[in-house]
């Protein structure tokens, strides 16, 4: 049976202007641990867990925390809601997999990146042999840290959100074809510095965001494509690097993904 942990990291944040993220921000939108995770049904975690549960798997909870937008998280409260997850994790060692449920677009007053930094800690804590799947947002700022320390992350694909159970689904689905051995993903992100406002954003049919989803989509049609993911980045960050794009996935073929995520 194989062994995954499972946790979240849920927030959104406007580095120009907004109340900054207390704990309590936190606790008034979801703040659990333990077995409490395991009986969440609902979002993104919740069809995480349909997946897994029905697989030889077993699930081991870290920490669940969501809240509403706001401003940065303060520095303390990231730092704590960091040490919770990964000090659960240090204690499951040795593992199979993790999933984890992100957004993307989270910033913190002492980390410009949460995300970015929450799978690098990951990544350095359970080793290169472990698999790590990360479900964002498709307003996420997708930065180096976060392509580099998980082996695969996977978007919402509508906007009104409309999807969170089953994008979870999807990344747990990647994860159990990572563990049984039949994907080996090779993934890429293209980015352009390009900042949308929402009103134009919808992935309702016609609208331009929207042929780009469509877009996205039709590329698994293609033979070796595994995943795809259209992005407009959150445009009240103020971070380096931000912008647009796609990212794709193929069974271990990085020419593919490469051309795929470009054309995106």
């Amino acid at each position: 049976m194989y062994r995954v942990a499972i946790g979240s990291f849920l927030i959104e944040c406007n580095h120009l202007g907004g109340v900054p993220a207390e704990l309590e921000t936190f606790e008034r939108g979801q703040l659990l641990d333990g077995e409490e995770v395991l009986k969440i049904r609902e979002g993104t975690v919740g069809g995480m867990l349909q997946v897994l549960g029905q697989a030889e798997v077993e699930c081991l909870p870290l920490a669940v925390a969501s809240a509403c937008s706001s401003g940065p998280v303060r520095s303390e409260v990231y730092d704590q809601l960091r040490e919770s997850i990964l000090e659960k994790l240090a204690a499951l060692l040795p593992l199979d997999g993790v999933v984890l449920a992100l957004h993307g677009a989270a910033a913190a007053e002492n980390e410009i990146d949460p995300e970015g930094d929450l799978l690098e800690a990951v990544r350095t804590l359970v080793g290169p042999a472990t698999s790590i799947v990360a479900t964002l947002d498709l307003h996420a700022h997708v930065t180096g840290r976060m392509v580099e320390s998980a082996d695969l992350l996977v978007a919402w694909e509508t906007y009104p959100h409309r999807d969170a159970v089953e994008t979870g689904q999807r990344g747990a689905r990647a994860l159990l074809a990572m563990l049984d051995g039949s994907l080996r993903p090779t993934m890429v992100m293209a980015k352009v510095p390009v900042l949308v406002a929402g009103v134009l954003g919808q992935t309702d049919l016609p609208g331009p965001f929207a042929e780009i989803m469509e877009m996205a989509i039709g590329m698994r049609q293609q033979e070796g494509v595994y995943s795809t993911s259209a992005f407009l980045v959150h445009p009240y960050l103020d971070a380096p690097g931000m912008g647009g794009g796609g990212l794709v996935v193929t069974h271990d073929d990085l020419s593919l993904a490469a051309d795929l995520a470009g054309q995106l």
